[in-house]
């Protein structure tokens, strides 16, 4: 491929009409998808470098319409990855959901609303397209959802996607509904809705793993990727989260928002307690955090085998259940890598929100703790193990309002 000459104005007159990009919601906009269909002709067209491009695009150009140019690129890059398949390749892409029924509607019925599971749909019918031997499936996971998230995923896809429900290859499972009947899927110890062991998120993401696992009948390779239930990934990216997958590099690949090549559009307070959480999660999960720096994110591809190898030691059914799947890929020397992704934030329809984010980064920290001492990251007896081990909420919640600028500051 060639590299792209400095100024290239080709590129520039590209940036300079990008769409603007504030949230999630813009990229699946009819004006973005038209841009992005064109930046996929240029590149086609083009034969250039993608780092290459990229790398101009970012010393170049107005910020906001630079990150419409690169999420537009990473897309781009990820179809030309996907055309290239030579060999027969299954995709399960599963999505948990709870309360999710704003960001399911489109943006004419609710101003949060994404479109979420028609969108999703949509883009895997457009991979597919790419190479005939790429087969794509999508799992909706209800998570215990009191407004019946479920049930609106399962109206849609039976209303608007009917070929894809009968040939099974869009399902929603209720997590509920697999307690009541003791599904031979539900992870070790998942037996109740409510309490300690109650899943939030990471219960119904193992058992949709579960059941993808169980699949006796997939085409080729099986590659399971972990997906949130909002559009701030976009799911046209998964070519290029699985590239090292396909170059025999790596069976596990985390996407990241902090590389060099990431674009990243995260709400401040997210940012800010980000950074906190990572410095944690280094110290505690060395090893780990050598190698992956962006651990909380829902957008990991797993090769089948390697999620058999791992899958019934994963004990957490909460939010970090995505660090353990990380952390045992690491503790059992699987090939592990990260690539940079494009991700716009959907804060705004979060469901977590005020007290409850205190709440769960603390829990978060804290299980960080539980898989430290469970797979022996570390001494036992390390100072901040110690400390993250027992502190309060509120003293959490002055630490996020005050955080600093080293972790060890924390043991002062």
């Amino acid at each position: 491929m060639r590299d792209l000459p400095a100024g290239h104005s080709e590129l520039q007159a590209l940036i300079d009409r990008a769409p603007s990009l504030s949230e999630a919601y813009d990229t699946s906009t009819a004006d973005f998808v038209e841009y992005q269909n064109t930046v996929i002709n240029w590149f086609n067209s083009s034969d250039m470098d993608y780092a290459a491009v990229d790398a101009q695009a970012r010393s170049t150009g107005e910020p906001d319409r630079v990150v419409g140019f690169r999420v537009a690129l990473k897309i781009a890059e990820s179809h030309r990855i996907l055309r290239a398949l030579t060999e027969p390749l299954t995709i399960t892409l599963i999505n948990p959901v709870y309360k999710e029924t704003t960001r399911m509607q489109t943006r004419e019925q609710h101003p949060h609303g994404e479109d979420s599971i028609r969108f999703k749909m949509r883009a895997l019918a457009i991979l597919e397209s790419l190479s005939p031997h790429l087969h794509c499936r999508f799992f909706v996971v209800d998570d215990g959802c009191p407004d019946g998230s479920g049930e609106m995923a399962r109206r849609i896809l039976e209303r608007d996607f009917p070929d894809a429900v009968a040939s099974r290859k869009a399902r929603v499972y209720a997590l509920s509904e697999a307690i009541d009947q003791h599904d031979p899927d539900l992870p070790t110890g998942l037996t109740h809705k409510n309490g300690s062991n109650r899943s939030v998120k990471g219960g119904a993401m193992l058992f949709g793993m579960r059941k993808a696992l169980r699949e006796n009948h997939i085409d080729g390779r099986h590659i399971i990727i972990d997906n949130d239930a909002d559009l701030s990934v976009h799911p046209e990216q998964i070519g290029l989260l699985i590239e090292a997958m396909l170059l025999q590099r790596a069976v596990a690949v985390a996407g990241s928002r902090r590389e060099e090549d990431s674009v990243a559009l995260i709400g401040e307070s997210r940012n800010t307690r980000g950074r906190l959480f990572i410095q944690i999660m280094q110290h505690l999960l060395p090893s780990l955090g050598a190698c992956i720096n962006d651990t909380n994110r829902a957008f990991k591809a797993f090769d089948s085998e390697c999620l058999r190898r791992i899958i019934n030691d994963i004990a957490i059914y909460t939010f970090p259940y995505q660090i353990e799947l990380l952390q045992a890929c690491n503790s059992q020397g699987v090939a592990l890598e990260k690539r940079g992704i494009a991700y716009i934030d959907s804060e705004a329809a979060s469901t977590q929100q005020g007290e409850a984010i205190t709440e769960s980064y603390l829990n978060q920290v804290q299980l960080i703790a539980d898989i430290a001492r469970r797979y022996s990251t570390l001494d036992p007896s390390d100072p901040l193990l110690n400390f993250v081990e027992t502190i309060s909420e509120d003293e959490w919640q002055a630490i996020e309002l005050n955080p600093p600028s080293n972790i060890e500051d924390l043991l002062v």
